[in-house]
């Protein structure tokens, strides 16, 4: 049986779309994007003034679940994430950094990198945004099958992406 940890990994190493939750004066929002897995977080390209981006901007925190929504209900599982994050300076070491830090999942052939670079800059509102992750849960299923209860477990972040990597 996979540790929570190990769930954890095969479940950001399977999906592609984290849902992330932010804040602001009008209350809270969700949006959801595709995601690239990055060492101990993740990054998504957004539009520099979407609501959440606004609101990373100036909080500096998100949160966000990932999960396979199309997974009978017996089989739920997700991971939900607290995360530290920032807006990536467009400038093209800086978005070369994060491209070329992705991780082998989500990376491109290393001749391919000029063009993503040249394709995130080429648009003047496109961001990316990384995600460090600061606390991650993933569902806790034996709770939910033995007492009907949705409740979770925390799993070590670091753990989580060293099943990534390693």
């Amino acid at each position: 049986m996979p540790s929570p940890e190990q769930r954890a990994a095969a479940i950001l190493a399977a999906q592609r779309f984290v849902v992330i939750g932010t804040a602001d004066a009008e209350g809270p929002w969700t949006a959801a994007a595709q995601y690239r897995l990055l060492p101990r977080g993740l990054y998504v390209e957004s539009d520099l003034g979407s609501r959440h981006a606004r609101a990373i901007a100036a909080s500096g925190v998100a949160s966000g679940v990932v999960h396979d929504s199309s997974a009978a209900l017996a089989d739920a599982d997700g991971v939900q994430l607290a995360f530290s994050a920032r807006e990536v300076d467009a400038t093209e070491p800086a978005v070369r950094a994060v491209l070329a830090a992705r991780l082998p999942r989500d990376a491109c052939p290393a001749g391919a990198i000029d063009a993503e670079v040249a394709a995130v800059l080429a648009v003047p509102t496109k961001r990316l945004y990384v995600f460090e992750v600061e606390r991650a849960y993933v569902f806790d299923r034996d709770a939910w099958r033995s007492r009907g209860t949705d409740a979770r477990i925390e799993v070590d972040p670091a753990a989580v992406w060293q099943a990534l990597t390693g």
